[in-house]
């Protein structure tokens, strides 16, 4: 898929509601099959301005009384008049030539049954039969052809009548012109095609193939997993229950009060029998909320007011931000969240124990864990492509060159000194608290959305900030799920942990030294990426990923032992003869 955003909310000059460029009906996946979303085949149907074609398939079963080999693209009717690849005063020759013709052949391309017989582009001409018994090509195999036209060159199209019996017969008539384009330059599709026409050929009860779908394969207008509007706001717009207005729920579920506001189940069939039933949705489809940037919204739409931050006085002013808070930052959270994953008994250890539930808590916990501190690392590879982008673009200080941010941070913004720490329930609180939407870890990146937001900065830096900007979200969610997993254990003290302290740098040498090879590959890998050598980068990651699962392996056998890594341990200097 071409990276260029071609909707206007896509493009517009700040983040406004609205769908993704990947949810237009032209970036579908050759979705054809009527009693879907749509049948991507509407847009194709008028491929070539001023006609309009039905893609006619194969009967599985023919009627002996009707016309043989009917199937291909017929032409529906001609449409020429209102066509805004047509206007009447081109001063195109081809549109005028053309204008000519379809007025012209009006009556006799809408009488009888007239087909796609070629299309020549490019001085290929590609016949619409099969080579091997000269039979007519089914209609999605000529839908498919005509899908892979290009846009920029000319195009000549044959049209023939076919008799009764499927036979081409009478004089072919030949048109020039160019594939349409389906998007106008606005970003919205061209006006020639009419209301209805793109859901025109949906099945009815459409409703139950919607509500059996049972693979999540709706995914442009049939939400799975949803966050509700909140109940109760402040002032400001902000939940007054952060937790319960970031709960998954089920959008298909059939009780819409308090009382079916419960977190969504990780398989469709544990969620089945709390979900609307055939019956039900047949009767109440339209009373299924819409679904503004994964949550649901109410009868009247209010878009949330932006709050934009102050950008940065100059580019030296952000990029010391990047290198001395944003980037470090990422690491230390990540190596606090790591510590916390290895003060975690495995699933192994915890079975036998009291509680029949633990090992699957932990197990879910360990990879919850593991899904945020794996996150901070991405984002610390982002913060680092941040800084390496806008050297690439001149915005450096002068005399400086990019280079790789690896190192920590000894306190967090606004947060108590940083520390390594079991994941008990004090910490875990600290961990949400870090990451609760609006706080300071939220709203780091915030001014330097701001700046690079600005016309003086790369697109797609722009792009880069707003993504890392908008993940932590994701992981306080992911730290409150964790807590409602370990609330049931709550009168037990914290059953679930290990008796891990920090251990001395002796004690968690091999550990150590691993874990500084990988910040070494990393450094690495980042000054290749810099310099344009995205292979070289890429063999040094596979290889900075090994260490890490040898790191994995050496955490948990060092916690097994009561010995937690102390990622903070200053580096030794190397000796001069290293």
């Amino acid at each position: 898929m071409n990276p260029r955003p071609r909707n206007l909310t896509a493009r517009a000059a700040r983040p406004v509601a609205g769908n993704p460029v990947n949810t237009l009906l032209e970036t579908s996946v050759a979705n054809c099959f009527p009693g879907l979303e749509f049948d991507v085949r509407s847009l194709d149907r008028r491929f070539f301005p001023g006609i309009l074609f039905d893609f006619i398939p194969a009967p599985w079963y023919p009627d002996p009384d009707t016309p043989n080999n009917q199937q291909g693209a017929r032409v529906a009717y001609v449409d020429f008049q209102l066509d805004p690849m047509l206007p009447e005063d081109s001063p195109e020759p081809w549109v005028q030539t053309l204008l000519g013709q379809l007025a012209g052949l009006q009556t006799q391309l809408q009488t009888g049954r007239c087909y796609l017989d070629w299309v020549e582009q490019c001085g290929k001409r590609i016949e619409m039969y099969q080579d091997t018994n000269g039979l007519p090509y089914d209609g999605t195999m000529v839908w498919r052809l005509v899908r892979g036209l290009e846009l920029e060159e000319p195009l000549t199209i044959s049209l023939v009548q076919r008799n009764h019996a499927g036979e081409r017969e009478g004089v072919p008539v030949i048109l020039t012109g160019y594939r349409r384009r389906y998007l106008a330059a606005n970003g919205v599709f061209d006006d020639a095609y009419q209301p209805g026409e793109f859901t025109d050929s949906m099945c009815v009860p459409w409703t139950h193939d919607f509500r059996d779908c049972a693979c999540h394969y709706w995914a442009a207008n049939h939400p799975d997993a949803v966050f509700a509007q909140p109940t109760a706001e402040e002032p400001g717009g902000e939940a007054r229950d952060p937790a319960q207005a970031n709960v998954p729920l089920d959008w298909l579920r059939a009780d819409r009060g308090p009382s079916g506001a419960a977190p969504m189940q990780p398989l469709i069939s544990e969620n089945r029998p709390y979900q609307l039933d055939h019956y039900q949705i047949n009767q109440v489809w339209e009373q299924l909320p819409f679904v503004v940037e994964g949550r649901e919204i109410g009868a009247a739409y209010s878009p949330p007011m932006e709050e934009i931050a102050e950008p940065y006085p100059s580019a030296e002013v952000m990029i010391h931000e990047l290198q001395s808070v944003m980037a470090p930052v990422e690491l230390t959270l990540a190596l606090q969240y790591l510590y916390a994953m290895f003060s975690l008994k495995s699933p192994e250890e915890a079975k036998g124990s009291p509680w029949e539930s633990m090992p699957g808590d932990l197990l879910a916990a360990r990879q919850i864990v593991m899904l945020v501190a794996a996150g901070e690392m991405t984002h610390l590879r982002w913060a680092n492509q941040l800084l390496w982008g806008l050297w690439q673009h001149g915005l450096y200080p002068k005399g400086e060159t990019y280079q790789p941010v690896i190192h920590t941070t000894p306190e967090l913004p606004r947060e108590r000194r940083s520390q390594l720490r079991p994941l008990d329930p004090e910490t875990l609180e600290s961990f949400v608290r870090i990451e609760r939407p609006g706080g300071a870890i939220d709203t780091l990146y915030a001014r330097c959305v701001a700046t690079l937001r600005l016309p003086a900065y790369p697109r797609h830096l722009y792009e880069l900030a707003v993504h890392i900007d908008s993940d932590g979200i994701e992981h306080y969610s992911r730290f409150r799920e964790v807590q409602r997993a370990f609330a049931a254990y709550s009168g037990a003290g914290a059953p679930y942990l290990q008796p891990i302290r920090e251990g001395t740098p002796e004690e968690a040498a091999g550990a150590l030294e691993t874990f500084w090879r990988i910040l070494d590959e990393l450094a690495a890998a980042y000054t290749e990426e810099a310099a344009g050598n995205s292979r070289q980068a890429g063999e040094i990651i596979a290889r900075a990923r090994t260490l890490m699962n040898r790191l994995f392996e050496q955490g948990d056998e060092l916690a097994r032992h009561g010995i937690g890594i102390p990622f903070f341990t200053p580096r030794p200097a190397p000796s001069a003869n290293s």
